[in-house]
């Protein structure tokens, strides 16, 4: 936490009158930046990474997506490959090989189908596309909650770090002027030490918030695709959260989303292959027509030649592939009601995450951060008139430093759980927040 954010400055306070408070916002707003505060700058120069650029540049190029993209085309294909017709056979027989013993018989077979072995794989291989078409979306629902998640994991850490440098900033000067206070004998060594304690805590604080940072932008770049430079900035509101409906309209677009599609088009298709092993028990029949040309001393005979064949299903009546397709069928059944319980629970758990998240976040903007200020100004005044004791004005800033990390981390929570939501049940986010959302009073 940011416990130390301004300490150091109160701890000078005590002993400065108005005119070295002065002194010291001037120092302050004299100082020249510290480098990290111009890396940032450098940075800064590149346009800032917004939600609908991140979005757009996933979808193009995440390879987990790429793959569920690959997946779809191929059921095309295998749907194709399904309504195919059995190709006919040309056979060639040569009996005797002297001319006068020698008989030649050219035949052209064709299977035919019977039982609607065709129409069931193409009701089994149209299921099939249809899962893969609603893993797809699933899969570009979960990408789309991944990439809003990190975004605006990103836009937190970058807040929570311009705390950290702010605090480092403010803990070093004030901490230099406690120092030539001592010196000067105005004030007990004491002080030194203490606002040295806490440049040291701000500077440990700032450097986590760095890695934080850095560790955001990789999980950003990452789920999207790798294409974006791991130091660009991300641009966007953290303090504006979208509203949603209410729990029973989100658990009835659930049961339309992505992942319960692909579950009952999976259990559409296990039924469809039941039908493919039943067709398959009934045997096929294969007509042959042709030629046979018989040599003879005098003159060759042609004779028309025709015939059928139907296999005896004495032994193979496909039973075992039959009641394997029984029991996957029931399985898929299965696992469409453990999907939509689990779909179900997870909506009804993010949605109470969402309104935590939204209502802690509204609290702290409106009563806690403003009354911690107030408690913070309050004591501050006082320690400057001998009424209040040094643990105080520190007690103080930490209930108003660890309030505000506190609203960075909700509005984060609440901006994750939302993007779930929008995941569960399939729909796109809402790029541009209206007006009644979290009030952006607060931002730094």
């Amino acid at each position: 936490m940011l416990k130390p954010f301004i300490a150091s400055f109160y701890l000078v306070a005590a002993t400065t009158s108005v005119h070295a408070q002065q002194v010291i916002t001037e120092q302050l707003v004299d100082q020249p930046p510290q480098p990290h505060a111009l890396a940032i700058a450098a940075q800064s120069n590149a346009a800032p990474l917004t939600l609908d650029e991140a979005l757009a540049l996933a979808e193009l190029n995440n390879p987990l997506l790429r793959s569920a993209r690959a997946d779809a085309d191929a059921s095309s294909g295998a749907l194709m490959q399904a309504g195919a017709r059995p190709n006919p056979q040309l056979s060639l027989l040569q009996e005797g090989l002297s001319g006068a013993e020698r008989t030649s018989t050219a035949l052209l077979n064709q299977t035919i189908e019977l039982g609607g072995k065709r129409a069931a794989r193409l009701d089994a291989a149209s299921f099939r596309r249809a899962a893969s078409l609603a893993a797809l979306d699933a899969r570009a629902a979960a990408l789309q909650a991944d990439v809003i998640a990190a975004f605006y994991g990103l836009l937190a850490a970058q807040r929570q770090r311009q705390f950290a440098e702010e605090a480092t900033g403010l803990a070093e000067r004030s901490a230099g002027i406690a120092h030539k206070r001592v010196q000067a004998g105005k004030a007990p060594p004491v002080e030194a030490t203490k606002a040295q304690v806490v440049v040291s805590a701000a500077q440990i604080e700032e450097a986590n918030a760095h890695r934080q940072v850095a560790l955001a932008q990789e999980t950003l770049a990452t789920a999207m695709g790798g294409t974006v430079p791991r130091e660009r900035i991300a641009g966007g509101e953290l303090d504006r959260i979208p509203p949603v409906d209410a729990l029973p309209q989100l658990l009835q677009r659930a049961d339309s989303g992505p992942a319960l599609r692909a579950a009952h088009a999976q259990t559409s298709r296990a039924q469809a292959l039941i039908a493919v092993e039943q067709a398959k028990r009934m045997p096929d029949i294969t007509i042959s027509a042709g030629m046979k040309r018989i040599a003879t001393a005098s003159a060759p005979l042609n004779q028309a030649v025709l015939g059928i064949s139907i296999p005896l299903p004495l032994f193979d009546t496909n039973r075992g592939a039959l009641l394997e397709a029984t029991h996957q069928a029931a399985k898929a059944s299965a696992d469409e009601d453990s999907e939509r319980a689990r779909v179900r629970l997870d909506l009804a758990q993010t949605y109470a995450a969402y309104e935590n998240a939204v209502d802690e976040a509204t609290r702290l903007r409106t009563d806690m951060l403003p009354a911690a200020r107030d408690a913070l100004e309050a004591s501050s005044r006082g320690y400057e008139l001998g009424k209040f004791a040094l643990l105080d004005v520190l007690d103080a800033q930490r209930t108003l430093f660890q309030g505000r990390s506190q609203y960075v981390a909700a509005l984060a929570n609440a901006h994750r759980a939302y993007a779930e939501l929008n995941r569960l049940t399939g729909s796109s986010p809402a790029r541009t927040p209206p007006d009644h959302a979290t009030s952006s009073a607060l931002a730094p």
